[in-house]
Order: C-alpha cells, then structure tokens, then sequence
C-alpha cells in the first residue's frame, strides 16, 4: 500500500471539508446564530488546520498508488468524513452524545437523509439546515466520484456497469486522473442544484424550501426530514421540478454529461434509461393497483426508484401500500453513476440480459450466445462478478436484519431498517426513530456506509492479501 498517498489525500479532505465549515461560519454570522458561529469556525479552523499541517510536513510520494489505494481513501472519507462532520449536530441534538451525533453526520453524507431528531420539536437552525445540504451535495460528489474511479479501477461488478469517458487506468499514479472526475461531478451536480433552486425559486418557494428541494432531489437524498411526510407547498409544478430533478439524480453522471453536450437522443436510448422507464412503469402500475391514484403512483414511484423517497404528492397515502411494495423500488436504485443507492440499474440490466440467453440457449443447445452491455462485449466473468454482488447484497440485507432484530426491533421494522439503510433510502426509516437504540444506531451506519461502498467492495477490503499485493 502506498500508505504517503492515502495520508495527503485524506488531508486535502480534511481540508475540502474545513471549506464547507467555513461556508457555514459565512451562514450562520450573516443569521446571527452566534453559538454556531463559535462551532463552525473552531471546526474549520482545527480540521483545516490538520489537513494544511500534513500535507506541508509530507512530500508527494515517490511510488505509484494503485486501485487498492482508492478503496482505502473510499473507506477512510466515509469512516473519517462521518466523524469530522459530527461536529456541527453536538449543538443541534443539544447534548454530548458522539453516536447520535455520528448518526445525523453518515445519514446525511451518505445521502441517507434520515434524521432521529424530529424537527417540528428541536427547529434546525439555518446554519445546520445549509450543512445537512452540503453534506448530502458532497456525499453525491464523492458517491459519483467513487464508482467511476475506485470501483472502475477495481472491476467491481464487471466492465461495462461503472466505465465512463472520464476515467481510464493511469499509467502513472491512480490518483492522477481522480481530480478531474472529481472536477466534472462536481460541476455537474453543482449546475443541476444552482437550476433546480434557480426554478423552484421562481413559483415563489421560500429559499430554504428551494434549497432542500434542490439538493434533495438531484443527490438522491433528503436535506429536510420532513420531506417524507410533507406534500410540497408549492403545487403541481413545484410536484413536476422536483419530479425532473429526481429523473437527473437517478439517471446520474451519464445521463446529465450527455444532456450537457448535447446528445438528448443517445440518453433516451441508453440502456440504463429504458431500465429505469421500464422499472417505472412497472412500479407505477403496481402502486396504482394497491389503490394510489395514477399521478401520485407515478411521483412515488420516481422517488423511491432514487432512493430519496421526497413526497411528491399527499404522503397519507402512501400508507396504504404494503412492505413488500415499498423496499421493492430501492432495493432495484439509479444508474451506477448516481448518488441513488440501491443493487444498480446497470447490474439489473446485465443480469436479465444474461436470464434471457439462458432460455434462448435451451432451444439452441451447443450455440454461443453473448450480449453487449454500452457497445462492449459482455464475458462470463462480468455476470459471474454481478452475480457475485447480488449474493453479497442479499447476504448484506439478512445479516443486517437479524442484526437489527436483535437489538429489539420488531421484525417489520428490522427490514426496513436493514434495506433501508444499505440502499441509502431514509424515508424508509422515518417513523422509527424511538425505536433505534445505540446498537440499533451503530447497525443502520454500517449499512450506509456499506452501502455506499456497493458491498463487494467489502470483500476485498476484509482480506489482508489484498492489501499486501
């Protein structure tokens, strides 16, 4: 392991996120929120300071770094992000307690977006609205970021399901080509919150409502807790903007890259778009079958299919539709370079594709079937890399069940809790908050955090030759 370079990237995330401290210092001073401006800038100053520090003291390394070294950054800004990013919800929650407080600061990085502090009792202040914002804005950067580097370099669930035009193996350092990959996610879903927000303003929605809008539904996520259980203020084009955002969020890096450079025709029939118009349609009908009018299945559709689970429409509603209905769409996510959580629509694809010549092949015995997957050749070693994740994913939802069940949740509340967490879907944990005790707590970060790792990357994380290789 390049151990040198691990450090100074971690450091210059430090530093990343000493900038989104000092943004809210900016926020909370021109609030005049005086305790959190005390909070913000001692934060910012000591982590910044940190990060600053290391990388002066450090030279660049000598020796290249290797994918092995982007999974142990991957785990590190999760692991390390989450604690630095607690430090703003000690005031909030109102009390010394690091889990809870570690709890709010992964929920919301992760783009989980579920709160355990109800906010119609404890009122979040405008400074810690705007971080719960930036971390679900940073969270989907480094989300994007991550799968179309870390887990493109690694191979993890075959060629094809992460590949992108932005990023190829170096033949230099692995890090090399990372900054600009960071560069174009970053913009991108910068652009699409700067637009949303731009427009949500203009049918005379209040700027926090905007705001939470925005992020929430380009990053997949839920700035506002109370978004789950709320029906948008703004009418039914405050409904339709946000419905476009969350189609943005779930299609992801290609679909909104293809959007910027024109090529509207290619997102259409890009084959995780027709996978995910095909899993709408499906998932509307069924909703409009368990009794919800058309519209409102079709919004509710939409954000559960991006793991947000904003509503769309009147939230009452939504109670009548049963468990199995309601884990189904997260459990299917986004593209596989989007912040939606979830098993992927690429893999989805890959492994009908795959079903389907099975059956073509017991009619042709002896023949020699193959399938493409974005123009490329898909190998046996891609589906059995795919097939591979979902046994890990199944695996990964029932250990986190009875986990979670052994806490003392109810088994019902065990599921959502369980694929709730590991498809960073937070509306599927609202309602539960009293119920979460600490392990239950420590259970569901986990889940998001492996969640955003995609599993498999598990896998070789816990084996110590990888990391001696």
């Amino acid at each position: 392991m390049n151990h040198l370079a691990i450090v100074r990237v971690v450091s210059t995330i430090a530093l990343g996120f000493s900038g989104l401290f000092l943004i809210c210092f900016l926020v909370a001073l021109a609030s005049g929120e005086t305790e959190q401006q005390m909070v913000f800038a001692g934060a910012g100053a000591t982590v910044g300071g940190f990060g600053g520090t290391v990388l002066l003291l450090t030279d660049k390394p000598k020796r290249r770094a290797h994918a092995k070294d982007g999974l142990a950054v991957a785990i590190l800004f999760w692991l390390v992000g989450g604690l630095i990013s607690t430090i703003p919800f000690f005031d909030y929650i109102g009390a010394p307690d690091l889990l809870a407080a570690f709890y709010e600061s992964v929920s919301s990085l992760t783009t989980t977006g579920h709160s355990r502090i109800d906010p119609g009792l404890n009122p979040m202040s405008t400074s810690i609205f705007v971080w719960r914002a930036l971390l679900h804005i940073i969270g989907a950067i480094a989300s994007v970021s991550i799968a179309a580097t870390v887990f493109s370099g690694l191979n993890l669930g075959g060629p094809g399901v992460h590949r992108n035009r932005f990023f190829s193996e170096p033949e230099g350092s692995f890090f090399d080509p990372v900054p600009r990959v960071v560069r174009v996610a970053t913009i991108l879903i910068l652009s699409g919150v700067i637009i949303l927000s731009a427009l949500l303003l203009s049918i005379g929605l209040a700027p926090r409502d905007a705001l939470a809008g925005a992020v929430s539904a380009i990053t997949t996520g839920m700035v506002d807790p109370a978004a789950s259980t709320t029906a948008p203020v703004g009418g039914p084009m405050h409904s339709i903007l946000l419905w476009l955002g969350l189609v943005a969020g779930t299609l992801g890096l290609v679909a909104i890259d293809g959007a910027g450079q024109g090529r509207a025709r290619s997102i259409l029939f890009d084959p995780e778009t027709l996978a995910w118009g095909g899993t709408l349609v499906l998932i509307t009908v069924l909703a409009f079958i368990a009794g919800l009018p058309l519209i409102e299945s079709l919004g509710w559709a939409t954000s559960s299919i991006a793991t947000s689970g904003i509503a769309l429409s009147d939230p009452q509603q939504h109670s009548r539709l049963p468990i199995v209905l309601l884990l189904f769409p997260v459990l299917i996510g986004g593209s596989a370079l989007s912040a939606a959580g979830g098993f992927k629509l690429a893999r989805l694809i890959i492994l009908t594709r795959r079903v389907a010549l099975e059956f073509v092949q017991l009619g042709y015995r002896g023949s020699v079937q193959h399938f493409k997957f974005r123009g490329r050749r898909q190998s046996e070693r891609t589906v059995m890399g795919v097939w591979v994740y979902l046994v890990g994913y199944i695996v990964a939802c029932t250990i986190g069940t009875l986990l979670l069940s052994a806490t003392g949740l109810a088994f019902d509340d065990a599921i959502r809790a369980g694929i709730g967490s590991l498809s960073n879907a937070g509306h599927i944990l609202v309602g539960m908050n009293a119920e979460l005790s600490p392990l239950a707590q420590i259970c569901a970060v986990l889940g998001m955090i492996l969640g955003r790792l995609e599993v498999i990357a598990l896998l070789p994380a816990l084996n110590p030759t990888f990391w001696q290789r």
